[in-house]
Order: C-alpha cells, then sequence, then structure tokens
C-alpha cells in the first residue's frame, strides 16, 4: 500500500511538470534572451519553484546561521540527494546564480533552455577535458557577478542514504576566483522525495528543513590547500545532516 501511494503521488508530480512545460514554455522561451536574461530568469525560476513546491504539498522550513550578504558571489555548494534540492534552491537563495548541472539536463522538456541560453552550466562527466571546460564557463559567470551552485558529491545512486566523497571542482573554482564557500544542508528532502526510479521509499508532501550555513572564506589560500577546504565543507554539512534538530 505504501508503495502504491508513492508511486500515486510520483504520477501526480509528473503531471505538474508536465502543466508546467505547457506553461511556462513559452515565457522562458520569448525571456530568457538579451540582455535581461538572467533577470528573466531569475524570477522565472523562484515562480516555477513556489508553483512546484505548494502543488506538491512541499513547505520550505530554512534556517540561516548568519543574514547572508547580497552583495558577495560564492560558490554553494549542497549535498544532494532529491530533486527537490534543485527546485527549493530558487526560494533560498535571492540571488542571481548559475547550476552546474550534469549534461543530461539537456535532455529535459523546457529546463534545458536555460542551459542552452547560457543561464545554467552543463557538466560533461564523460571526459576529464568536457568536465575542466565547465569549470571554466563558471568562471565567466562569476566574472559577471554571479553566483555558482555546485552539488559536489557529483553523480550517484539516490539510494545511498550517506553522502560521498566532495569532487574537488567546487573547490578549485572557490580558491581559483576568490569566492568563498557557501555550505547549505538539505536535512531530509530524500524522505519527501526519494529517486525517480524507486517507488519502494517515501515520496510525499512535507516540511523540507535546510540550512545555510555561515561562508568559508578562500582568502590566501592556493591549490595546496584545496583538500583541507574540501574535507571543511564535507564536515559542516554532514554534522548538520546527522544532527537530529
Amino acid at each position: 500500500m505504501k508503495k502504491f501511494i508513492s508511486f500515486s503521488f510520483f504520477l501526480y508530480i509528473g503531471f505538474i511538470y508536465i502543466i508546467f512545460c505547457f506553461t511556462f514554455w513559452g515565457p522562458i522561451f520569448l525571456l530568457v534572451r538579451g540582455k535581461n536574461k538572467y533577470k528573466n530568469a531569475k524570477k522565472i525560476k523562484f515562480l516555477w519553484s513556489k508553483w512546484m513546491s505548494f502543488l506538491a504539498g512541499v513547505k520550505l522550513d530554512t534556517v540561516f546561521l548568519s543574514k547572508l550578504d547580497l552583495e558577495k558571489k560564492y560558490i554553494i555548494c549542497a549535498n544532494h540527494k532529491s530533486y527537490l534540492d534543485i527546485l527549493l534552491m530558487y526560494q533560498i537563495i535571492d540571488q542571481d546564480f548559475a547550476f552546474l548541472g550534469k549534461s543530461e539536463i539537456l535532455k529535459w522538456p523546457v529546463i534545458n533552455i536555460f542551459f542552452k541560453r547560457g543561464i545554467d552550466v552543463p557538466v560533461y562527466r564523460d571526459s576529464k577535458t568536457r568536465a575542466a571546460e565547465c569549470l571554466v564557463l563558471a568562471k565567466k559567470e562569476i566574472q559577471k557577478g554571479r553566483s555558482i551552485i555546485i552539488f559536489p558529491e557529483g553523480g550517484g545512486e539516490n539510494s545511498e542514504t550517506e553522502m560521498r566523497r566532495f569532487k574537488n571542482g567546487a573547490f578549485q573554482l572557490a580558491i581559483d576566483t576568490n569566492c568563498p564557500i557557501l555550505p547549505v544542508t538539505f536535512k531530509n528532502n530524500y524522505d519527501l522525495f526519494k529517486d525517480h526510479k524507486d517507488f519502494s521509499g517515501n515520496t510525499k508532501p512535507g516540511v523540507a528543513k535546510v540550512v545555510v550555513h555561515d561562508y568559508i572564506s578562500v582568502d590566501n589560500l592556493n591549490r595546496k590547500d584545496l583538500v583541507n577546504l574540501r574535507e571543511q565543507t564535507f564536515q559542516v554539512i554532514n554534522k548538520e545532516l546527522k544532527s537530529e534538530n
């Protein structure tokens, strides 16, 4: 019975996404271009996030451990086990930012427009050379005054409950551009929306709990400090993930 309810709710979410595609395709196609494309994309993504989370019955409970300086650019690093992580980020971070997302998203209807129009950056994981090229593109977005969001665990199966070891790209980018790391912990998205391939677990409405940590400065750091920065970020996110509050 639980599996049936989970599957039914997933179908409902899929129906919402289809409606989104029909509703927002026109505005996205027409407005995400030209000199105002970043501003328009930010507005559209926020509305999409609010609309989808409301219809899915997901409420957002975000705790900021310190006031976020919106004048700063950040490399925003979060744990990643659910599609909710992407959806909710547009409500959490009130900045213009670029997502670094897996290249498979280029096959997703409507959402792929943001990647094709240069709003977000696709990551090609099949080649080290192509993966390095995405970091070059990310640096260009930072130079435009935009923050970057990266899930440093990279790809992997959402059946895992433990965080995977972080990859180096986000921390290399932070050091090279002197952008501080902003850690974000998604505490329970995995329990609300598990995975589109697995209907045996929870897929349900609820409260998504998120913690935005103090930023980690990268001033005076170089490539030799990369591993320590990576591990520090991992520990900050993981400690909150393991806490019961």
